[in-house]
């Protein structure tokens, strides 16, 4: 199966989940208003870049528990494609990565009595990513290592993504949300640019 099938996939099955998540978490709200749950669900949509002909887009399903109203911590599985097709051999490359993450976010306005919706929706968030990722094999001038067939050799690669970012957010408990995250581990090495936006779309916290 191709990396792009595959991508295609886990986009299908990670959307079922998500909205079978949403519609669990909807009907256990309905069931149990005395005693509302603090575990939220969400997904993100971000990473999405276009340049040197080269194509990213990313997806990161998540779930996060309210330890005060402000106050949650988190697990997100990050899912990005990545492609890239070069331009004087012609070979294209495409890979699937994978970033098991952990994070933090807080709304320091959230009990601001006198704070409008968007003030209490600010908030603050950082995650330790260790991300799983497949880079092409490149010579210095750019040009990608082929084997024996004309197929681009690959490297997997794993590295570690300290980010701390802000965002707003509107609505609650189902809430629409905007951020953008800096790497602070960022390096010459590093395989990724250091900035990254996301828009979310969260239950419960």
């Amino acid at each position: 199966m191709t990396q792009k099938r595959q991508f295609i996939l886990v986009i299908f099955f990670m959307a079922l989940l998500t909205g079978n998540i949403f519609s669990q978490a909807s009907d256990s709200k309905e069931k149990d208003d005395k005693e509302p749950s603090r575990v939220g669900y969400g997904v993100n949509l971000g990473n999405i870049r276009i340049y040197n002909r080269t194509f990213q887009f990313g997806l990161a399903p998540n779930v996060a528990y309210r330890i005060t109203d402000p106050f949650s911590v988190g697990f997100m599985l990050k899912a990005d494609y990545f492609y890239k097709k070069y331009q004087y051999s012609g070979a294209k490359f495409s890979a699937f990565d994978l970033g098991p993450t952990v994070f933090a976010r807080l709304k320091p306005l959230w009990n601001w009595d006198n704070g409008t919706p968007f003030l209490k929706g600010l908030f603050l968030q950082a995650e330790y990513e260790r991300a799983f990722l497949t880079r092409a094999y490149e010579y210095t001038s750019g040009d990608p290592v082929l084997d024996a067939d004309g197929n681009v050799e690959r490297a997997k690669i794993r590295e570690d993504f300290v980010y701390v970012g802000i965002g707003a957010s509107s609505g609650y408990p189902f809430s629409t949300n905007v951020s953008i995250h800096y790497n602070i581990l960022d390096s010459a090495t590093s395989q990724r640019f250091p900035f990254t936006y996301r828009i979310g779309f969260t239950y419960n916290y």
